[in-house]
């Protein structure tokens, strides 16, 4: 087993050889089943941004019970899942699977695993390969093109440039999506960096989206969604008012007495009252008084 690619035979290891990673492989449709979702006619699900939290949380359970040096996510999702299943299983090692033609013209499944390259100056690649980084006072843009289809061998010729690390990275390219996951993955502890968003231009498939998919603030949080970049701003005040109205309105429950039900469930707490309305607080630590 070579470190950047698996050989068909060893898409799901049977045995551990010594001295070898101990990898699992996490279902993309396992995650959606108990996340509630339902598949759509063709069988598959849809992900939306909610689901990266629960992606992060569902992956660093699942390494941690499983004590995986190395996950393997099989299934499709959006990129702000995968990446959010990728950095929850941190510090285990993350691989993608693909399809591609053997050589009789067959799809077969591969996998391959999503590396880290550290960022070097304007960022480098295969023959072809271009970089173009935009940068604003709220993000940098790092935006990658082809120069025709990419080789699944050239991956570790792809180094992202170096960026502002005080702001999050918006990361947007059509290749595979173990390119755009590498891409993400060099930035996901560049330096302190506060996240690493996706973004989707406007085309014939829908209007331009933006999601973060990996978060190191709080005010930058897994999920936080929007159109074009340069609404991260407006998206992050609407984020702060949410929460602040909302908690707003659980307080005025509780001291109301119109509380029916508390749930505890993991690092989150679901608090319905009398009403039906139910409010959901996500907890990154709780400090008892003394």
């Amino acid at each position: 087993m070579s470190e950047k690619n698996f050989t068909p035979e060893a898409q799901v290891p049977q045995e551990i050889k010594e001295g070898e990673p101990k990898i699992e492989k996490l279902s993309v449709n396992d995650f959606a089943r108990e996340s509630g979702l339902q598949p759509d006619a063709q069988g598959r699900y849809t992900f939306g941004p909610e689901h990266d939290r629960l992606a992060y949380e569902y992956a660093e359970k699942f390494a941690r019970d499983k004590k995986a040096e190395g996950i393997v996510i099989d299934g499709v999702a959006s990129p702000g899942v995968i990446a959010s299943l990728l950095h929850g299983a941190h510090p285990a090692e993350g691989y993608l699977t693909y399809m591609q033609k053997d050589a009789e013209g067959k799809m077969t499944k591969g996998e391959t695993k999503v590396l880290e390259p550290l960022p070097e100056s304007e960022g480098r690649g295969p023959e072809g390969f271009t970089w173009a980084k935009k940068e604003t006072p709220d993000y940098t843009l790092v935006e990658f093109a082809l120069g025709g289809d990419f080789k699944i061998e050239d991956l570790d010729k792809v180094i992202p440039p170096e960026v502002d690390p005080t702001k999050p990275v918006i990361v947007s390219g059509r290749g595979p999506l173990y390119l755009t996951h590498t891409i993400a993955a060099g930035y996901r502890h560049y330096k302190g960096i506060p996240g690493v968003g996706f973004y989707q231009p406007a085309s014939k498939f829908g209007p331009a989206k933006t999601e973060i998919g990996i978060s190191h603030e709080e005010e930058l949080p897994l999920g936080l969604n929007f159109g074009e970049p340069t609404e991260i701003g407006a998206a992050k005040e609407r984020h702060e008012k949410r929460i602040a109205e909302n908690l707003t309105g659980l307080k005025e429950g509780i001291e109301g007495g119109k509380v029916s039900s508390i749930e505890v469930s993991g690092k989150t707490m679901k608090v319905t009252l009398e009403s039906g309305e139910s409010y959901t607080v996500t907890a990154r630590e709780v400090m008892k008084g003394e």
